[in-house]
Formats: C-alpha cells, sequence, structure tokens
C-alpha cells in the first residue's frame, strides 16, 4: 500500500471520548508515562495507512515534556529485534534497519528515561515493567504510542489485572485505520481504563496548571 493509497482519518476530539467509568483521577505523584513502539519503522508503517501520525508524535511529544517538568518517570516499551505485532511487521514490507529501529525524534528517549523490550504485545510482557513501577512507588500509567488495538489494548488490561491505574491518551494513540483506534478506545474504557486526551493530561502534569485539577 502507497501512501494516499487510502483516505486518512482523524484523531478523536475530546467530545467523542467514550464515558469514563473509573472515577480515577491522574495525579503526577503517583503516574509513570509509558509510550509504546514510538520507532521509525513502525511510524512509516502507519503514515502509509493514513493514520494521523503527525499529530500523534506531537502530542506524544507534548506529553513527553511535560512529564520530564513535573517529574513523571517516562518509560519506552519497544519489541525485541525485528519483532512486532505481524500484520504491522508485513506492512513494512523490509527489515527493520538501523533507522528503522531509532526513536521518532519527538520522543527520543532523554537521560533518566528507561527503554524495555517486550516480547509480546503487552510491555508488561516478560519485562521489568511491573518491578519499576512498583520501586517508583508508581500505581497509575499514561499510555501513548502504538497500535491502539493491539499494544495499547493489551498494555492497558495488563496494569488493570497488576492493581495499577491505566489512562489511555486517546489523541496520542494510533491504529491503521479509524475503526481499530475507535475500537481501542471503547473496549480500554468499558473494561480496564480511563480515557483521555492530551489537553487533559498537560492540565494535570503541566507545574503551570494546579496539580489537583482532575482528566
Amino acid at each position: 500500500m502507497t501512501p494516499g493509497s487510502i483516505f486518512p482519518y482523524v484523531m478523536p476530539t475530546p467530545a467523542m471520548l467514550p464515558d469514563d467509568t473509573t472515577g480515577w483521577t491522574l495525579d503526577p505523584g503517583r503516574a509513570a508515562l509509558v509510550l509504546l513502539n514510538l520507532q521509525r519503522r513502525f511510524v512509516r508503517v502507519l503514515e502509509q495507512e493514513g493514520a494521523p501520525i503527525a499529530e500523534l508524535l506531537a502530542n506524544a511529544g507534548r506529553l513527553v515534556r511535560a512529564a520530564h517538568a513535573s517529574g513523571v518517570p517516562v518509560i519506552h516499551s519497544v519489541p525485541a529485534g525485528e519483532r512486532g505485532p505481524a500484520l504491522y511487521v508485513r506492512r513494512s514490507g523490509a527489515p527493520a534497519d538501523r533507522d528503522g529501529e531509532a526513536f521518532a525524534r519527538e520522543v527520543e528517549p532523554r537521560t533518566g528515561d528507561a527503554v524495555l523490550t517486550a516480547r509480546k504485545h503487552s510491555a508488561f510482557a516478560r519485562t521489568r515493567l511491573d518491578s519499576r513501577l512498583r520501586d517508583l512507588k508508581r500505581d497509575q500509567v499514561v499510555i501513548a504510542g502504538l497500535f491502539a488495538r493491539v499494544g495499547v489494548l493489551m498494555t492497558a488490561a495488563d496494569a488493570w489485572v497488576q492493581d495499577l491505574e491505566p489512562f489511555v491518551v486517546a489523541d496520542a494513540v494510533a491504529d491503521a485505520s479509524a475503526g481499530s483506534h475507535g475500537f481501542a478506545l471503547e473496549w480500554i474504557a468499558d473494561t480496564c481504563g480511563a480515557v483521555t486526551s492530551t489537553d487533559g493530561v498537560m492540565a494535570v502534569f503541566d507545574p503551570a496548571v494546579p496539580a489537583a485539577e482532575a482528566v
């Protein structure tokens, strides 16, 4: 599939998000930002599929900067080697190269950020993510990145199973289609987490905004 061969989709707006049923309030003193699969090889695949990648990366970059400013730990999760969700690896059309393994510029890890290698779709799969969060005394995870219907959904579910509170940032995740993106958000809101927006998280993470403001 080549760029422009399908209609692109747009990010959901706050008015389009599913209702929150958790009652949770995001707290920068309890939260960690977890970014999934934001490597160039996957970004390129979704650009070809018409996903709103420019907005995704801009919003993820905003989240990273706000997290660093407010002392929220930033954790990246990437698949081992050339692995990844099979559908998206096939669509890449070529083995991953060094450039493809690199992170998108907007979210490149900084000193102090953690980079974990997951063996399956969830960022908790055979990694030390759970123990790292416990060591940091963090019981909330703000999830952004790729792919909404695969890694994002499964990471949120695993977080909930382990008694953590997952907050999925609707306009800082993406997938190959609006349907996959929307399905993931609805499923997470119905079963295991809160769905919020970049602006909602920024209102909590940004030191210029009162920390008591809820998402």
